[in-house]
């Protein structure tokens, strides 16, 4: 099922105390139930990098009683064993649910708490349900995985048609019962920006998933449905929808490509922060720009992190919890930043010799770690020698570290090696399973590798692997890139 996440606010939320909290109660009877709990989960704010969640034990006869803290309409996400449904909550609602617990998604069914299935709170639930049914779970249409393999023409023919098909279930649900205001509202711009959403991202995802593809060349009028009215640069309404801040903050990240920035490039999310905080305004413009901060902390620069969180705090009109998680987000984050000293790594060569990260200062350090015992790293080392020889003359050094849990398969592996292996190799030392080494490197797999900088800091959390003829150019194009890092920090916001 395609996810339904969501974070609602009421249009007044940057401008007026945030309503005084109140509740939505869910009761209901589900038929065919075993152990597991009914799981209610749901985002509190848009920042947020935890889900929250209340569980509730069913009685032995299926019915249960579920109470949930809602401050403004919000979008959860409702869960038995592996059925789900999504559940449009708004303060004061009482609904009853009822259904087969192992077939959830495909009978459950809303009524009032009076029972009337009319009422507006049933009838927005009951729109969801049948929506999921046809067409969230419904691969026929989904953008993946067949139809992004469409060419351009196929594609629109495909988003108009699903727009259409969508738009004409609203109109038929709201004609049978009427939707509160908020949810008219979040439901339209649901489709509008789903649209939008998979309109704008189109070409890079197609690239990103379709094999053997080169980029598709876009018609010329291909963009021109941004300029379609009320649109851009924002629709007040439609800031309750994700799909309306997927869209926006795609927007942003195509707006700073349009303009010569690539995601590669030291400028590339500074450059998004003010593109965005010149497009935004209202209640769209935090949201868009914590998200954009939240991509910095997670893929940018730490110093750019940080001058972007100082600038938003100070200029963004932002909730202080949002803030407040956005900071406590960097202060996860920053050990393990672009920009941040690489954690040491103490190793030894196969003739004896110690070394240490300190002792390649002034060279870039392609860093991948690996344990000589399984082919997943065996593989990646016949591609040592085309790379060295392409990185000739390059202030490049290419470390091999070893994780094995003793360092004999090792000294065999490169002992055996015919040709020798090029590159530094050197096996990490360290007492026991080199654990603290893989939390301060977020080792979760192997091999993997990292980028370090001439000046010890981190460069790329996520190169390329040795076995990709394009790491060769790669590598080459980041000599020197830390200074460039600093230099946009000195002058960024």
């Amino acid at each position: 099922m395609k996810a339904l996440t969501l974070w609602l606010t009421g249009l007044t939320l940057l401008a007026a105390p945030v309503a005084a909290q109140t509740t939505a109660e869910l009761h209901g009877h589900l038929t065919n139930t075993g152990s597991e709990k009914l799981l209610l989960t749901w985002w509190g704010q848009p920042l947020a990098t935890h889900e929250q969640q209340r569980a509730v034990h069913l009685e032995p006869n299926g019915d249960f009683s579920l109470s949930v803290p809602v401050a403004r309409p919000m979008l959860a996400q409702l869960s038995y064993g592996d059925e789900e449904i999504p559940v449009f909550l708004e303060p004061g609602d009482a609904l009853e649910l009822h259904g087969n617990a192992e077939d959830l998604a495909a009978t459950g069914k809303f009524d009032s708490a009076d029972g009337a299935a009319h009422r507006p709170a049933a009838a927005a639930n009951n729109y969801l349900q049948e929506l999921s049914r046809r067409f969230l779970n419904n691969d026929d249409y989904q953008v993946l995985p067949e139809n992004i393999k469409l060419a351009e023409k196929g594609f629109l023919s495909f988003l108009d048609y699903r727009r259409s098909h969508e738009q004409d279930l609203l109109k038929q649900t709201s004609r049978r019962g009427r939707f509160t205001p908020a949810f008219e509202a979040y439901a339209e711009a649901d489709i509008t920006y789903t649209y939008a959403e998979d309109r704008l991202t189109y070409a890079d995802l197609r690239e990103q998933t379709v094999a053997d593809q080169p980029r598709l060349d876009l018609s010329p009028g291909y963009y021109a449905f941004l300029q379609e009215p009320g649109l851009l640069p924002g629709n007040e309404e439609a800031v309750a929808s994700a799909h309306y801040q997927d869209f926006l903050l795609d927007y942003v990240h195509y707006q700073a490509r349009a303009t010569g920035h690539q995601p590669s490039s030291p400028d590339y999310f500074p450059t998004c922060y003010r593109l965005g905080d010149n497009l935004l305004h209202a209640a769209a413009r935090p949201v868009v720009l914590g998200r954009i901060v939240l991509e910095t902390i997670r893929q940018g620069h730490v110093a750019h992190a940080q001058a972007m969180l100082t600038t938003y705090a100070t200029t963004a009109q932002a909730p202080a919890g949002w803030v407040a998680q956005l900071r406590s987000d960097l202060a996860d984050h920053q050990s393990f930043a672009i920009g941040s000293a690489a954690p040491p790594v103490v190793m030894r060569t196969v003739d004896g010799k110690e070394l240490s990260l300190s002792d390649f200062r002034g060279k870039l350090v392609y860093l991948m770690f690996w344990d000589s015992r399984y082919p997943a790293g065996q593989r990646e080392l016949p591609y040592l020698k085309e790379l060295m020889a392409a990185l000739a003359g390059q202030p490049i050094v290419v470390l091999m570290a070893a994780l094995d849990e003793s360092p004999t398969s090792w000294q065999q592996t490169v002992a055996c090696a015919s040709p020798a292996l090029a590159g530094t190799q050197a096996y990490v030392l360290s007492s026991g399973s080199n654990q603290t080494l893989r939390q301060a490197y977020s080792i979760e797999r192997l091999p993997d590798a990292v980028l370090i900088a001439e000046d010890g800091t981190l460069l790329d959390l996520h190169p390329r692997h040795l076995s990709s003829r394009a790491l060769q150019d790669d590598l080459k194009a980041a000599v020197g890139r830390a200074a460039a890092y600093r230099a946009v920090a000195l002058n960024q916001l």
